[in-house]
């Protein structure tokens, strides 16, 4: 039998995530924490902020698939989170934060 990525739910706090995920779109990374640009998916940390990527959301997840591949077996403590649940999250606290 082979391994295949399947998505699981978990609850996490939004800060924890956000503070340690790099988020990846077609060519670079950017830093969720402090908004650095430019990042490669081989960092372990922030250049600018120095904060430990314990999480990985890619924009276009068909597309990085053998990314992921290659991450999960050379650091399997990584975590992949979902971009849009991610954006959606995100925006609901920012809503919060303005209407409240």
């Amino acid at each position: 039998m082979s391994e295949r990525f399947i998505r699981i739910y978990k609850k996490f706090h939004l800060d924890e995530v956000k503070t340690h995920l790099m988020t990846y779109g077609a060519l670079s990374g950017t830093c969720a924490n402090c908004k650095r640009l430019d990042l490669k998916i081989d960092n372990l940390r922030c250049p600018e902020c120095n904060t430990e990527f314990k999480y990985i959301a890619f924009q276009n997840i068909r597309e990085h698939m053998p990314k992921m591949l290659r991450i999960s077996h050379e650091r399997p403590q990584i975590i992949f989170v979902d971009y849009d649940d991610f954006k959606r999250l995100e925006g609901e606290e920012k809503a919060k934060g303005i209407l409240g």
